[in-house]
Formats: structure tokens, C-alpha cells, sequence
């Protein structure tokens, strides 16, 4: 479960972030897995890896040992959810934290944002009944952009 308060969410994996790969351990970007609930860098070339002659992002090597063949995380920079089916291309989502009028995160200024039951249970739902994967596909010209494998928006 993801804290009620957005800045706590960022405040408290700030703190705890670090990369194993990186000298200060600290990471720019992260996102938070909604499967597991581990911090995995984002959008950065330190946690990548070579598979099947191929290099593929810290999001995806997360996924493919976390659930599989599909990843759903959280990212903290812009409050998005990130969904990532592996082998093809993912997508940006409204994140679960609403400010005092409903909306979604606009700025970094926005700080001020609640965990919105109804989007969370949405994107759970989605989860629980296989419905990103065909999202996915269907919105390939989405307003977020599409994700490429190494987790860099297109």
C-alpha cells in the first residue's frame, strides 16, 4: 500500500533510494514497483543489463524477475504510474494522488496531493484482470508517450 501523503511517499523514498551501482548510491530517478513495492531506478543507464543481445532498462530487468512479463511502477519525478509490458514498448498513466480539487500531479509545486482510493483501485483492477497489456497496445499515440525498453519516453 502507497502512503496516503504524496511528499511523505517522496520524502521517505528519497531516503532510502540508493543504487548498489552507483559510487554515492544515490539515484536521480526512481520509481516504485506496485507489485512488490521495491525502489527501482528510472530512466537511467546504471541498473540496465544485456539480455538476449539486447540491453534493457532498470524497470524492465525489475519486472522480469518481479512479476514476470509485466511491470507497473511508480514514478516519483512525475507521479505517474509507468506501465511497461516486456518486449514491447510501455506507457505513462495518471497516478493514484489527486490534489484538494481532484487533479492529477501538474508541477513539482503540486506537493500537496492525497492518495485517491478510486485511481489506486482502478489501476489494481487493471492489474488483477489483465487489462494493461491491451491498453497498452491500444494507446500507442497516448498523451503521456510511449516508453521504450531501456524506460526513455519516445
Amino acid at each position: 500500500r502507497q502512503p496516503v501523503q504524496w511528499q511523505e511517499a517522496v520524502v521517505s523514498t528519497q531516503s532510502t533510494g540508493t543504487c548498489p551501482k552507483i559510487v554515492n548510491g544515490k539515484s536521480r530517478f526512481l520509481a516504485v514497483c506496485l507489485v512488490c513495492g521495491d525502489m527501482v531506478c528510472f530512466q537511467s543507464y546504471c541498473c540496465s543489463e544485456d539480455v538476449n543481445g539486447g540491453s534493457i532498462g532498470p524497470c524492465n530487468v525489475h519486472a522480469n524477475r518481479c512479476s514476470g512479463s509485466l511491470g507497473v511502477f511508480l514514478t516519483l519525478e512525475k507521479c505517474q504510474v509507468l506501465f511497461l509490458p516486456l518486449g514491447t514498448q510501455g506507457m505513462h498513466y495518471l497516478g493514484p494522488y489527486v490534489d484538494k480539487y481532484g487533479e492529477s500531479f501538474k508541477s513539482s509545486r503540486n506537493k500537496a496531493m492525497t492518495l485517491s482510493d478510486k485511481l489506486y483501485k482502478k489501476i489494481e483492477q487493471m492489474w488483477v484482470k489483465h487489462e494493461i497489456r491491451p491498453l497498452v497496445s491500444r494507446n500507442s499515440d497516448s498523451e503521456y508517450g510511449r516508453i521504450d525498453n531501456n524506460g526513455r519516453q519516445n
